[in-house]
């Protein structure tokens, strides 16, 4: 996006009542930070078309050159009405200091009465010395001249004093999530409708990310049997991975998409769980900046011990790795398995067991209970140990072995180890 004045507003914006009401609610600052594709500009857009704020908004996309971004912010504010009066131009010059044109800007901007909106899209393509001089703006411009800085993810700036004195708006990823009924409304204004089940099947899928609905509604548009390709629409999907792909995974650094990868076979991950399927060290702190940095990884509790990934990332990711790596998916899986059994995980532990090539040979799934029994049997631990070591009592401890011995076809321990070795369901 080139810098503007004002952004472009097109035809066709769907104006989405939460989020709205979160911009004109908003205190003097507002950061607005989701993934990519989250509709972030057409929010902002349809705000600024439906509030009519066209000539009271200096809109600006960071580039990374720091001389044309404040060439860009000046010429940004001479086109609002209130700024034009105000904001010297601002020319191309040999060594322009950063810090200079923030006091100019901040002299210039003083006396104003009105208010007027800075818009900073992409501001997490600003270089560090931008970033702190735009902190500087921040905090010392005029209470007329209202910011609103969009980030594909959360900027360090030093905001906590303006979040304790009530001049900050947050809006995250979750507040720009599509609703059922905007969905419905996305999906009509292209043409396609939707049964209630399938639209809501498509809109647990996508999550209510934006671009997903976007890209389902041009991929369902004219479809002959749109309700069976809203059952089918995935991350596999052509437009989907390659938005994915070029948005998200390639521009990650080789062990970040390594530790996605690996872990896509996961409902859910954390730090060790990473570290064991890549082989590696660091898995949290990677998750943890995956997450910050608005990759489709979302915390699973308060301490940020768990993650799991976008629906639709998890797939594109499953799918990469079947391309990349199909003969690993099968280790992936069985040590997997055994960190969960070991983890008190028995239910998950049993759906991995089950991914494994050999498991279909089993006349009957084992249950979470017997797994985490079976994974003793190697041990020298008698039943009354085991039962021990599990917190149940020798009779169910007993009763799991028996069930285990029958659907492993064995009559002794050590079959029924050698059995299960066979089967991949022990490593």
């Amino acid at each position: 996006m080139q810098p503007s004045a004002s952004a472009p507003v097109r035809c066709g914006l769907m104006a989405r009542s939460a989020p709205l009401a979160l911009l004109r609610d908003a205190g003097r600052v507002t950061v607005l930070s989701a993934p990519p594709g989250s509709g972030k500009t057409m929010v902002l857009r349809s705000w600024i078309a439906t509030d009519d704020l066209a000539g009271r908004v200096a809109w600006v996309s960071a580039p990374r050159d720091a001389q044309r971004f404040w060439i860009s912010i000046a010429d940004a504010l001479r086109g609002t009405a209130a700024g034009s009066a105000l904001v010297r131009p601002l020319t191309p010059a040999l060594g322009l200091d950063g810090w200079a044109v923030v006091e100019r800007l901040l002299a210039d901007l003083a006396p104003l009465r009105e208010p007027v909106w800075l818009i900073i899209d992409d501001m997490q393509d600003l270089a560090a010395d931008a970033l702190h001089q735009v902190e500087q703006v921040v905090l010392r411009a005029p209470p007329d001249l209202r910011l609103v800085l969009a980030s594909r993810h959360d900027m360090r700036l030093g905001l906590h004093r303006l979040r304790l004195e009530g001049e900050l708006t947050e809006i995250r990823a979750a507040d720009l999530r599509f609703t059922v009924a905007e969905a419905r409304d996305l999906l009509t204004g292209a043409g396609v409708r939707l049964s209630d089940a399938a639209l809501a099947r498509l809109h647990e899928q996508t999550e209510g990310w934006a671009a997903g609905l976007r890209l389902a509604a041009l991929s369902l548009a004219g479809c002959p049997d749109p309700e069976r390709s809203a059952d089918q629409f995935s991350g596999g999907e052509r437009t989907v991975a390659e938005y994915l792909l070029a948005e998200v995974l390639d521009r990650q650094d080789e062990r970040a998409r390594r530790l996605l990868l690996r872990t896509s076979v996961l409902d859910r991950v954390n730090g060790e769980l990473a570290d064991l399927l890549t082989g590696g060290s660091g898995g949290e702190q990677i998750l943890h900046d995956l997450e910050r940095g608005g990759a489709f990884v979302v915390s699973l509790d308060a301490y940020g011990s768990w993650f799991r990934y976008h629906r639709l990332f998890a797939e594109l990711l499953r799918r990469e790795l079947r391309r990349t790596a199909r003969d690993d998916i099968p280790a992936l899986h069985a040590a997997a398995a055994t960190w969960l059994v070991e983890h008190d995980c028995p239910a998950e532990a049993v759906r991995h067991m089950h991914e494994l090539p050999q498991a279909p040979m089993l006349p009957e799934p084992l249950t979470g209970s017997e797994a985490r029994v079976l994974h003793y049997l190697p041990t020298h631990l008698t039943a009354a140990e085991i039962a021990q070591q599990l917190h149940l009592s020798v009779h169910t401890v007993t009763t799991h072995l028996r069930h285990l011995y029958a659907k492993l076809g064995a009559h002794r321990r050590h079959e029924a180890v050698d059995q299960a070795r066979a089967l991949g369901l022990l490593t």
